[in-house]
């Protein structure tokens, strides 16, 4: 009989809750949580930086109906960036089995992000690494490509117990012309029309109890990830994206689109 090894053994993993805030429950949990936690060392400043990530999904739209469908171990791979810039890119696994979470993270060159949009994913292979090697495997056998983008600003904070991270995402858009996140004309949509608020709570084997009562609050709890709400909007849409750009008439999305750093 083969025994089972558990994928968590050796590396970190933590639970995740996320809740979704309006505005106003955002400012007033902010101001309650902020004595007790710590900028995350990539707040350089104080309203936080900006995520951007193109998330990759096979041929069969694995990604989105396991997420959608609730299914208890399921990967989710994207490449992210910080603030526009390409000098940091990360390739990305997040893994999820029941109600843990796991990263796996390699970074990568703009070069190597731009084979990859155009649907050559042989020079990761060059890195010798599990996750290159698993991407590679996907693109081969399911055809995993480029999906969505995904933008927002995020305020990251930590606390020292039991690995916790707070995060605050807002002006959550997809892209709604390009698979590059790099392009120079890609514009976006908000797939909130209140300014909602992500919260996300992040946490080892435990969660401090007097931080659990800092942060309670009336917001709605979230099944669903950012990956999924901004497919939903292009879907609502009538957005198609592929390598080429959208396969849909954008007029219907009206001339008042505006990219997420403009701050609309």
């Amino acid at each position: 009989m083969r025994r089972y090894e558990n994928p968590f053994s050796e590396r970190q993993k933590r639970h995740e809750i996320k809740t979704l805030l309006t505005y106003p429950q955002y400012l007033e949990l902010r101001q309650r949580a902020l004595p007790l936690l710590t900028p995350d060392k990539h707040m350089s400043e104080p309203e936080g930086y900006r995520v951007q990530s193109v998330y990759l999904d096979d041929a069969f739209c694995s990604a989105y109906r396991e997420k959608d469908g609730g299914v208890q171990h399921r990967n989710k791979f994207r490449i992210r960036a910080y603030n526009g810039s390409d000098r940091f890119l990360v390739l990305e696994n997040k893994e999820k089995i029941d109600d843990r979470i796991m990263k796996t993270s390699l970074q990568i060159t703009r070069a190597d992000y731009d084979a990859v949009l155009s649907g050559d994913f042989s020079p990761l292979l060059a890195y010798d690494h599990p996750l290159a090697r698993q991407v590679c495997a996907l693109h081969a056998a399911r055809l995993l490509r480029p999906a969505v983008i995904v933008e927002y600003e995020r305020e990251a904070y930590v606390h020292p117990l039991s690995m916790v991270r707070i995060t605050f995402d807002k002006r959550i858009a997809a892209g709604t012309n390009s698979l590059d996140m790099f392009d120079p004309r890609l514009v976006t949509r908000p797939i909130f029309d209140r300014q909602e608020v992500v919260l996300e709570i992040k946490y080892g084997e435990y969660f401090p109890l007097y931080l659990k009562q800092l942060l309670q609050n009336n917001g709605r709890k979230l099944a669903i990830s950012k990956f999924v709400q901004c497919c939903d909007k292009l879907k609502a849409q009538y957005i198609i994206l592929t390598p080429h750009g959208p396969s849909a008439d954008l007029r219907q999305n009206g001339a008042s689109h505006e990219r997420l750093h403009n701050g609309n």
